[in-house]
């Protein structure tokens, strides 16, 4: 049975449309994965079947060929895992759903079966929205990130996120500009150009005696 399943690959701060396509065919057990992945997408091959048996699942019998496409669009990260897991689940009638067209999923899987955070979920719930996805399947841990694609922004998870992840200690004040209409999310031209999908205004004091600066990053992890 084949099975697709929508996920997405980032570029740099642009997200690209992926359809993770899952053949349980006849032959020797085995899984293969095209469609230019990088050696993290390969590996995605044993924590996933692991994954699955440690859920309670039966790793599908016969040749696996999963194809990630566009194959021109290289594949990076274990971001594939949780779209790879569910149509494993998929093409062996494991698992059956009418919503699976509709939903782009990313999430890196343990060896339990739990599903861990990935970066850059942002820039793929708005690619999501952007291509008339009716729900994104992430991490729980990636939820308030991409709640922003609906609209939802919450100031000080958004602040939290970006303080931790640039960690510098000489940050003495850190504040968050939204460059986007409320509304519809289309970028400031005058602001922004490019992919660029969400800017952050991060003023920061230099050390006592070289004089304060501000500069403005464009970061799409948060």
């Amino acid at each position: 049975m084949l099975a697709n399943i929508h996920c997405a690959a980032v570029q740099g701060i642009a997200a690209h449309a992926v359809e993770v396509e899952v053949n349980d065919g006849y032959g020797e057990t085995l899984v293969v994965i095209v469609g230019l992945p990088d050696a993290a997408v390969r590996e995605s091959r044993d924590r996933v079947t692991t994954a699955l048996t440690n859920s309670g699942f039966k790793m599908p019998l016969g040749r696996i060929t999963i194809n990630l496409a566009p194959a021109d669009i290289r594949k990076e990260g274990p971001s594939f895992d949780l779209a790879i897991g569910v149509g494993m689940l998929a093409a062996s009638e494991q698992l059956e759903s009418t919503q699976l067209e509709r939903i782009l999923m990313v999430g890196e899987l343990a060896l339990t079966g739990a599903v861990r955070r990935v970066k850059c979920v942002l820039s793929i719930a708005l690619k999501a929205r952007a291509i008339g996805m009716h729900g994104i399947m992430v991490p729980s841990d990636n939820a308030a990130e991409a709640a922003v694609a609906r609209g939802e922004r919450d100031r000080d998870a958004l602040l939290a996120r970006v303080r931790s992840e640039i960690g510098q200690a000489s940050l003495a004040e850190i504040d968050y500009a939204e460059l986007r209409d409320p509304d519809t999310l289309e970028p400031s031209p005058e602001e922004l150009d490019g992919p660029a999908l969400l800017a952050l205004a991060i003023s920061f004091a230099a050390p006592a005696g070289e004089g304060g600066k501000t500069v403005r990053l464009i970061d799409n992890r948060v």
